[in-house]
This record gives C-alpha cells, structure tokens and sequence, in this order.
C-alpha cells in the first residue's frame, strides 16, 4: 500500500540495515489482474537517494503442482533473492499431495530458495507431513519463515509450527509479511512466541 520511498524512509528510521523488498509472482499477479500496474517494471530505474540502507528486491514464488513447478519471475524478471511459497487459491493439484510439492521443488531449486515462506498457514499446511518436510529442509539448511501478520491474526497453525519448529536444524525468519507499514508492529508477536519456546 505503500510506496518504495516511503518504505526505505520508514525503515530507517526504526534502525534497520537491510530490507528485501519481495512480490507475488507473475502467476499470482495474473490471477489478481493486478498484471497491468506499471509501477511493477520500475525497480531498475528506482535508486535510494534518501540513507544509507541497503535495499534488495525479491519474487515471492508460487507453488504451482505436485511437480514441484514454480512461478519464478515478474514480468520475465528474476531475483536473486527468492522466497518459495505455496498459496491454495494457486496451488493447481490436490493439496493433499502438497508435501510431495515442497519436496520436488525444494530438490529443484534449494540453491535458490531463501527460505519457506508461510509453511505453517492453516489453509495448507494441514495436509502437510511436517517430519517429511523438516527432513528436506534440514538436508539442504533451508530456513523457515514465521509470518507475524498470519500469526497475530490466527492464520497459522500452532501445532504444526511447533512440530516443526521442534525437528528444524536452520533459521527461522520473523517477518511482518508487511502490505503497509502499520504492518510491521506485528513481528513483536512473533519474536514473543519464540521467546515463549526458549529460542534466542
């Protein structure tokens, strides 16, 4: 909801060093009709003039069949920084079948993955066999993210999250999942539950 500027602006001023700044996929965006926006090609052209901070730019990918099949790009552009992601009203297979997904695109492209974006959502992650998907993670130190905003809002589900984080052996990302800068005062509730688990 905010722009880049505004962003850049707002993060410096609550101390941060780096930001990623992600999007959906070219998938997601089709799905949305939000492909036409023009301000999404501009990211080549747009500089910080305003501190010090390091900004990035990043692909949220869409999980897209059992395949393990990805969206990728952003009207053909790639990123270096890439979070995989799986979201059901995308998802084009069964999500009963999702740990197989997660497995054959992590074997695909672990060299390039980030870190697991949202795993523990409730609307998929019911379906997923957590021992099977922290095994992959842990073969290849994949990190997870906990997603503040799902997380103070009820959408994560608790139990598979502390299976999870219970057999994890890489990172676990605290993040806002942020769409407007009010957002990131949820990450608070997410470093309190870690802290509640005795993680550091």
């Amino acid at each position: 909801m905010n722009t880049i500027d505004e962003i850049v602006q707002y993060a410096d001023k609550i101390w941060l060093k780096k930001i990623v700044i992600t999007d959906h996929s070219q998938f997601a965006l089709d799905k949305d009709n939000l492909a036409t926006r023009n301000w999404r090609n501009h990211t080549d052209r747009w500089k910080n003039i305003y501190n010090d901070l390091d900004v990035g730019f990043g692909i949220e990918w869409d999980l897209i069949d059992e395949d393990g099949n990805c969206c990728f790009d952003i009207q053909w552009k790639e990123s270096d920084f890439n979070i995989l992601s799986c979201h059901e009203s995308l998802f084009q297979w069964n999500l009963e079948n999702i740990t197989q997904s997660y497995t054959n695109a992590i074997l695909k492209y672990h060299d390039k993955i980030k870190f697991i974006w949202h795993i523990c959502n409730a609307h998929t992650s019911k379906y997923l066999d957590i021992q099977a998907i922290a095994k992959i993670l842990n073969q290849y130190q994949i990190p997870i993210e906990l997603n503040s905003y799902y997380f103070h809002k009820w959408y994560t589900n608790l139990e598979k999250l502390n299976q999870l984080l219970s057999l994890l052996e890489a990172w676990v990302y605290v993040n806002s999942d942020m769409h407007c800068l009010n957002d990131f005062g949820y990450r608070k509730a997410g470093f309190d539950y870690l802290k509640s688990l005795w993680y550091n």
